[in-house]
């Protein structure tokens, strides 16, 4: 069977194709993404701007090229805070599915929290530690605290990247006062989360999230590594972080723009990501960081072949 899944995210969609085998294998057959920056302009007001559709649309005829000359046979959409939290999100959906034949499921960031767990603990492979996931979005940063066989404690926080970048705006480089300022705001937003840190004695933060994967290469840029695609997780020397986060700090979006492994679609949000890390590492017994390649898009892979096999295994003793 083969099928494609989307991952409508407020900064970037991203598609998958993949096959599943009869024995329940799955083999990736093509990865992409799209920065459609779908937040901008109008997430802090709940709408999604005339702009940001024209580029979501435009995003969605390549994907559904790509998907119809993969022939797939199922295909699954999943929208996020951007969406979820649009007064014209449902619209913008039913667009979709007018304009593409493409059903979206707008999910609770309690289900993308699960997601975003499923891929991960694949990536990583998880064991009886437990850890923090977190997921850096425009939109939304899911943090969920787990291991191997079962999830502890999880929560959706609405203050992506995207929604801080417009209420902050900060300077370019950021100054001191307007750090703090987010700082504070962060302690005010996160206390519940500091305090499960430390009640779970959490040491390992692992992100999913594209920051991370930005951070990975651009660390493997400054060693001149080359960046192992089919490598699932990476460890990101704490050292190697705060060097960096000090580089971002200091840095101006174009010189950002020149360091070697810079996503150009996540640079702009890169000084807040570092700044979010950053702050939940201060402020608690974290110590270890990991970066995983994959996430929601990849959980919902995972968890529609977990669907499949329960089914069979239903049909099968109803036999």
């Amino acid at each position: 069977m083969r099928i494609s899944i989307i991952d409508l995210g407020t900064n970037t969609f991203n598609l998958l194709v993949a096959d599943i085998s009869a024995d329940k294998q799955i083999n990736i057959l093509h990865r992409s993404k799209y920065p459609v920056k779908l937040g901008e302009g109008g997430i802090n007001q709940n709408y999604i701007t005339d702009e940001a559709k024209d580029r979501a649309h435009l995003a969605f005829v390549e994907m559904k090229e790509i998907i119809n000359s993969y022939q797939t046979v199922k295909t699954f959409g999943f929208a996020t805070s951007a969406i979820r939290t649009a007064n014209n999100g449902i619209d913008f959906v039913k667009q979709i599915r007018q304009d593409f034949d493409i059903d979206i499921q707008v999910i609770s960031g309690n289900r993308e929290a699960e997601l975003i767990y499923y891929g991960t603990r694949e990536a990583v492979g998880l064991d009886n530690e437990v850890v923090a996931i977190l997921d850096i979005g425009g939109g939304s940063n899911e943090i969920i605290i787990a291991n191997s066989e079962k999830i502890f404690w999880k929560k959706s926080y609405p203050i992506g990247m995207t929604r801080l970048l417009e209420q902050f705006q900060p300077s370019d480089p950021i100054k001191m006062d307007e750090l703090q300022d987010i700082e504070e705001f962060l302690k005010d937003k996160l206390s519940d989360l500091i305090i499960a840190l430390k009640k779970f004695s959490v040491k390992k933060l692992i992100g999913s999230s594209g920051s991370f994967s930005t951070l990975r290469q651009v660390i493997l840029a400054e060693e001149k590594t080359e960046f192992q695609p089919e490598e699932t997780h990476y460890n990101i020397n704490l050292e190697d972080f705060n060097t960096l986060h000090k580089r971002f700090l200091d840095s101006t979006l174009e010189e950002r723009m020149q360091m070697g492994g810079m996503d150009s679609a996540r640079v702009h949000l890169m000084v807040l990501a570092s700044i979010f890390i950053n702050f939940l590492v201060k402020e608690s017994e974290l110590s270890i960081l990991f970066q995983s390649s994959y996430a929601l898009k990849e959980g919902a892979l995972f968890d529609y072949l977990k669907t499949l096999s329960q089914s069979e295994k239903s049909i099968s003793s109803d036999k």
